[in-house]
C-alpha cells in the first residue's frame, strides 16, 4: 500500500509539471504572437497543433489511476518529449526578435500581470544556456519581476529578500543543472558588485557613456555562463540592474533639458539656413539630417514612454558634433559664422541689450556686495612657462569659461573648445586645476598636470608646423627654428613622463586610465614627429 501511494505521488507530481510546462509554453506562443502581430504586422512562422497537444495530455487523467506507473510515466514521458520539440520551435521564433522589441512590448502594453511574466520568464529558464539575445530578455524581466517602488522617493529597490528567495529558487528549480564552482561564484557576486558602485559614482549623464558602465555591465552578464544560474548571484544582477535604471532616470532629467533647449536653437538655425540654401554645403545638410532623424526617433520614443541611453547618446552627440561643425565651418568660411547666423547673432546680442536696459534701469543703483573670492589651488609651474605659459592660460581661460556640461562629449568637442581638439580627460584636468572639481589624489593631480601641460605643448607645436610649412620653400625665421628645437626638447621630456605614468599605472591598472594616458601620449608624439621632420628638412636645408 505504501508503494502504491508513493507512486501515484510521483506519478502526480509528474503531471504537474507536464502541465505547468505546457500552460508556460503555450504562454509564450501567445506573447510571439502579440509581439508579431504589434511590430510586424504578421504571424509566427511556426506550425504547432496546441488543441491536439492539450486534449492528449488531459487524456493522462483517464488512465491515472487505472493503467500500472511505468504505462502512465512512459506516456507523460512521450509528451514531455513533444513538448521539447515545442520548445526548439518557439526558441527559433523567438531567436529572430530582438530583445529591444521584448522590451517595447512590455511598455507598450504596460501590463503588471506578474504570472504573463512570470510565465514568459520560466520559458527562458527551461533552457540550461541561452544565446546572449536570450539573456538580454531574461535580463529585462528579472528586472521587471524582481523590483518594487519605494513609496517614499519612487525609486526602483528590490523585492523583499523573502520573496526573491521564492522567485529565484522556482525558476531556477525548472532545470537541473551543474552547480558553477564556488570561486566564479564569488568573483560574479563581487564584479557586479563593483559596478553597482561605479554607476551609483556616476554625477552626470555623460559618464555613463565615457566610462563605459553599462557596456561593462552588460558584457560581465554574457561572460556569467553557468554561474548565471545562482540564486546570489541573480540578485547581485537585479541590484545592479536597478541600480542602472535609477541612476538613468535621475541623470536623464538634466540632459532632456539640455537636449530640449540645444535641439530648439539648431531647429532655429535649420529654418533659416533654408531661406538661404547657398550657405550650407552637402555635408552641413547631412549633418542636419542625422540630427533631425535622432530627434524624431528621440521624441517618438519619448511620447511612447521608452527612453534608451543609446539613444540619448546618439542624439546629443549628433546636437554636440553639429554646434561644433557650425562653429568651425564659420571659421572657416571668413569670420566666426555665415551671414545668416551673424545675422542671428546680432539680433541675439541687440535683444539682449535692450533686456539688460529694461531690467537695470538705474546704473547708479547700490550696487550688490561682491561675493567672496573661491579659493584656488596653486597653478602648475608650466602655466608661467615662458614656452608653454601663453597656450595652457589660453586653454584653462577657455575652459574656466565653459559651464555645465551639455552632452556627451561636449567640453572637449563643443564649439567653444574645439579649436583646441582636447580629449575629455584634458578638459576634466584642467577643471580640477583650477578648483572646479573637488581635490584629486596625488596620482591623479600628477596626471592632470601632464595631460593640460602635454595638450599645451601639442597645440604650440601643431602651431609652429604650420609656419614652418607656410613658406613653401622660402626662408624661416631663425628664431621660429629655435623654439621649434627647444619645443622638440620639450616633447621627449614629457614623453619621458608618460611613460613613468603607464609604469607606475601598471598593465593591470584602470583601463581607463591607461587609455587616457596612451591616447594623450601618442598624439604628442604624433605632432612631436611631423615638427620634427620639418625642422629637420629646414636645418638641412640651410646647411
Amino acid at each position: 500500500m505504501s508503494t502504491s501511494i508513493v507512486d501515484l505521488k510521483t506519478l502526480h507530481d509528474a503531471y504537474t509539471r507536464l502541465t505547468e510546462k505546457f500552460k508556460t509554453f503555450w504562454t509564450f506562443h501567445q506573447f510571439l504572437q502579440g509581439v508579431h502581430k504589434t511590430f510586424f504586422g504578421d504571424a509566427p512562422g511556426y506550425q504547432i497543433d496546441f488543441q491536439g497537444l492539450y486534449d492528449q495530455i488531459k487524456s493522462v487523467t483517464t488512465i491515472l489511476n487505472v493503467q500500472p506507473p511505468p504505462v502512465v510515466i512512459d506516456q507523460i514521458n512521450q509528451l514531455d518529449g513533444r513538448l521539447d520539440i515545442v520548445y526548439r520551435a518557439l526558441s527559433a521564433d523567438d531567436e529572430k526578435i530582438a530583445a529591444s522589441w521584448v522590451r517595447r512590448f512590455f511598455e507598450k502594453v504596460r501590463t503588471e500581470d506578474e504570472k504573463l511574466l512570470l510565465a514568459i520568464l520560466r520559458f527562458y529558464f527551461h533552457s540550461r544556456q541561452v544565446s546572449p539575445e536570450a539573456l538580454d530578455k531574461m535580463d529585462f524581466l528579472v528586472t521587471l519581476v524582481g523590483a518594487r517602488r519605494s513609496l517614499d522617493d519612487g525609486r526602483f529597490l528590490p523585492r523583499f529578500p523573502q520573496e526573491l528567495t521564492k522567485l529565484f529558487a522556482a525558476l531556477l528549480g525548472l532545470v537541473r543543472r551543474s552547480p558553477a564552482p564556488a570561486a566564479e561564484l564569488t568573483a560574479a557576486v563581487k564584479a557586479l558588485g563593483l559596478l553597482r558602485q561605479d554607476i551609483d559614482a556616476c554625477e552626470r549623464f555623460e559618464d555613463l557613456t565615457e566610462k563605459k558602465i553599462l557596456d561593462s555591465l552588460r558584457t560581465v552578464k554574457h561572460r556569467l555562463g553557468p554561474a548565471y544560474y545562482d540564486q546570489n548571484v541573480l540578485a547581485a544582477i537585479l541590484e545592479a540592474n536597478l541600480a542602472a535604471k535609477n541612476r538613468f532616470q535621475a541623470l536623464y532629467r538634466n540632459e532632456e533639458r539640455r537636449i530640449f533647449e540645444s535641439s530648439q536653437h539648431l531647429l532655429d538655425i535649420e529654418r533659416e539656413l533654408s531661406r538661404r540654401p547657398e550657405v550650407a554645403d552637402t555635408d552641413l545638410r547631412e549633418e542636419f539630417r542625422r540630427f533631425r532623424q535622432f530627434k524624431d526617433e528621440f521624441d517618438k520614443n519619448r511620447n511612447e514612454g521608452e527612453i534608451r541611453h543609446g539613444q540619448v547618446t546618439r542624439l546629443a552627440e549628433a546636437i554636440d558634433q553639429l554646434m561644433t561643425r557650425l562653429d568651425v565651418g564659420g571659421e572657416a568660411a571668413g569670420e566666426a559664422l555665415p551671414e545668416v547666423l551673424q545675422a542671428l547673432e546680432v539680433e541675439d546680442l541687440t535683444e539682449a541689450r535692450e533686456t539688460i536696459s529694461g531690467y537695470f534701469p538705474a546704473r547708479d543703483a547700490a550696487a550688490a556686495p561682491p561675493e567672496p573670492p573661491k579659493a584656488e589651488r596653486a597653478l602648475p609651474a608650466f602655466v608661467s612657462d615662458r614656452l608653454l605659459g601663453e597656450t595652457a592660460s589660453k586653454i584653462l581661460y577657455s575652459v574656466e569659461m565653459l559651464r555645465a556640461g551639455a552632452g556627451s562629449g561636449q567640453a572637449a568637442y563643443g564649439s567653444s573648445l574645439s579649436r583646441f581638439r582636447l580629449e575629455p580627460w584634458e578638459v576634466r584636468a584642467a577643471r580640477r586645476i583650477q578648483t572646479e572639481e573637488p581635490d584629486p589624489g596625488v596620482e591623479d593631480a600628477v596626471n592632470d598636470s601632464l595631460y593640460v601641460e602635454g595638450a599645451a605643448l601639442r597645440l604650440l607645436v601643431d602651431d609652429i608646423a604650420t609656419r614652418l610649412k607656410a613658406p613653401a620653400g622660402g626662408s624661416v625665421d631663425a628664431g621660429e627654428l629655435e623654439k621649434a628645437g627647444e619645443c622638440l626638447g620639450r616633447a621627449q621630456d614629457l614623453d619621458r613622463r608618460f611613460r613613468q605614468a603607464l609604469e607606475a599605472t601598471g598593465p593591470e591598472g584602470p583601463p581607463e586610465r591607461l587609455n587616457e594616458l596612451t591616447r594623450s601620449r601618442f598624439r604628442l608624439l604624433r605632432a612631436f614627429s611631423g615638427l620634427w621632420l620639418l625642422h629637420n628638412a629646414r636645418v638641412s636645408g640651410e646647411e
